[in-house]
């Protein structure tokens, strides 16, 4: 599985990399990076008037890599082969890339898909931090695809939304070369994540969602959609003290709360506006103590409920490990309890589709049951 060394720490941010150049650099060139980076935060400023480098982005960097390791430890990681950095889309001289994760086993015909949109606050890139989720799709025979897509302030809403079209679309594409079926193709996202993963169900369901936002349509029709504390609402998330100044702002590039509702994409990026009774079925978690997104996921719930669409929901209750993306700890019984559940509705989701993943999903079953047993060695998955 993959190692998270200096390279994977990396935002792939650009402003970030200037900033480890200058620390590099000595005496005259040295002063001529920090005068070039100054006068760049100052035109950022003059146009966006915000500061150029979120802070919050080291917030949620530090936080991520708190429980990366720990989750890339499961006993399917030996048997999982990973394509490292596929690029699937080029634009403005960069690369955006996803790893894909296959099954040790081939299916009889063609693979079930998970894309994965991971969540970092729209700031950051945490592919190589989900291998853990991953592995366990994995081992329920799905070719899973971690991406990556442009981050906030280098842009702003919808060309994240764009990137992860093109990602979706690029699986559609090369389906034939990598034996994927185009027509089950699930996508899960945490957090920032799972917004965009709720504006791709839009895009998939909405021409006039594509039309107001000018991105590409999606080629096939999601067979499914998993949310892990969703921050859908940019409205909701205003009541929480801050998130305009570190979060919300750096999202749309509109300074203060008055010009985001002016915004010309205020509508569109609340996904909650444009869904409708063609909406792909969705699982939809949240944490009870989730002070980011508290009561997001009871709230999608009850829109997809107004509107006719499948869907399940379950909030953690408990008092201590029910936070922010909770069920991506899997050293905690609670979160692996939850977890659990979610892969149990991937599992009956591909059932209803004709596809057999009980034999994987039993052994995910056994790792999550009896965590410690597996982990000591003392049994096998």
């Amino acid at each position: 599985m993959v190692k998270h060394n200096e390279n994977h720490k990396q935002y792939y941010n650009e402003h970030l990399s200037r900033r480890r150049e200058i620390r590099r650099a000595h005496g005259q060139e040295r002063r001529r990076l920090r005068g070039a980076l100054r006068a760049e935060r100052r035109a950022f400023w003059q146009r966006y008037k915000l500061p150029k480098y979120p802070l919050m982005a080291d917030v949620f960097d530090v936080a991520e890599e708190a429980r990366a390791e720990p989750n890339s430890r499961t006993p399917f990681a030996k048997e999982t082969r990973v394509l490292h950095d596929v690029v699937y889309k080029r634009v403005n001289g960069e690369d955006l890339v996803m790893d894909l994760y296959f099954p040790s086993v081939a299916p009889e015909g063609k693979y079930p898909v998970v894309m994965d949109i991971p969540g970092g606050g729209w700031m950051i890139h945490n592919r190589p931090r989900r291998d853990g989720y991953a592995a366990c799709f994995a081992a329920m025979g799905a070719v899973v695809a971690v991406i990556d897509h442009r981050l906030c302030p280098n842009v702003f809403f919808p060309d994240n939304l764009a990137d992860c079209v093109d990602a979706y679309n690029f699986l559609v594409d090369h389906a034939q070369e990598y034996h994927l079926d185009p027509d089950d193709i699930v996508v899960t996202g945490d957090s920032s994540g799972g917004h965009l993963t709720a504006c791709l169900g839009c895009a998939a369901t909405s021409p006039q969602y594509v039309q107001a936002l000018g991105i590409p349509a999606l080629k096939t029709k999601p067979a499914g959609l998993i949310f892990i504390s969703g921050a859908f609402n940019f409205e909701r998330m205003y009541r929480i003290p801050f998130t305009n100044t570190l979060i919300v702002r750096y999202v749309s590039g509109q300074h203060s709360r008055k010009a985001f509702r002016q915004w010309r994409y205020y509508k569109e990026c609340n996904p909650q506006n444009y869904i409708g009774p063609d909406y792909p079925a969705c699982y939809n978690n949240g944490g009870a103590t989730d002070f980011l997104c508290m009561g997001e996921a009871d709230y999608m719930a009850g829109i997809l409920d107004k509107n006719g669409v499948a869907n399940e929901v379950r909030v953690g209750k408990n008092l201590l490990n029910s936070d922010h993306c909770y069920v991506l700890r899997f050293p905690f019984a609670p979160a692996r309890r939850d977890a659990l559940a979610l892969y149990d509705w991937y599992a009956r989701r591909q059932a209803a589709l004709g596809v057999d993943v009980s034999a994987g999903f039993a052994r995910v079953r056994r790792f999550l049951t009896r965590y410690d047993e597996v982990m000591a060695g003392k049994i096998e998955c």
